[in-house]
């Protein structure tokens, strides 16, 4: 009996010893660590705001207001001012959605697709607001603008917009 409880024995020891053996030698799987994503989190604005009212073709690529929404928002990357558009339907609805604006507190109001004439009107009645309109044309005179306006062609409004959002912030 005694040389069946040895035999068990080692019988148990080198099954045990196997296991180890196979155990430490076997494949494993790479373990690939999972890419980091990026930690997005709350921008931090500035409590002052500019505004875009754009025209009719909103900010749609090739349109004039999508290439003042990009100046924004550059602008506002550098800057942390808070950048936000409306868009407009008719030259009719400029005035009110100048208004709507002004309401909003919006700083920095840039105006695609209106006139002269209802940006100075909006404009002198509000001076602690900057407008800046930007135009495709030439105007068919001299404009008499009030001090907080300014009209800027397409071309120009980049500029121009990184300037007065730029001049929101404070110095820096």
């Amino acid at each position: 009996m005694k040389q069946g409880w040895t035999a068990a024995s080692v019988a148990a020891a080198v099954a045990m010893g196997v296991f180890i053996v196979a155990w430490v030698l076997w494949p494993r799987t790479a373990t690939v660590a999972a890419p980091r994503t990026r930690q997005y989190q709350a921008r931090q604005y500035l409590d002052v705001s500019a505004c875009l009212l754009t025209g009719s073709g909103g900010v749609s690529a090739g349109t004039p207001g999508a290439r003042a929404w990009r100046a924004m928002e550059y602008a506002s990357s550098a800057t942390h001012v808070m950048v936000s558009y409306l868009p407009g339907t008719s030259t009719a609805d400029v005035p009110p959605l100048l208004n709507t604006l002004v309401e909003r507190n919006c700083g920095v109001i840039v105006v695609i697709g209106g006139s002269s004439n209802q940006v100075t009107s909006v404009a002198r009645a509000n001076p602690g607001h900057r407008f800046i309109l930007v135009t495709t044309r030439a105007a068919p005179g001299p404009v008499a603008l009030p001090p907080n306006a300014v009209i800027v062609s397409a071309a120009d409004a980049a500029g121009r917009i990184n300037q007065e959002v730029t001049a929101l912030a404070g110095p820096s």
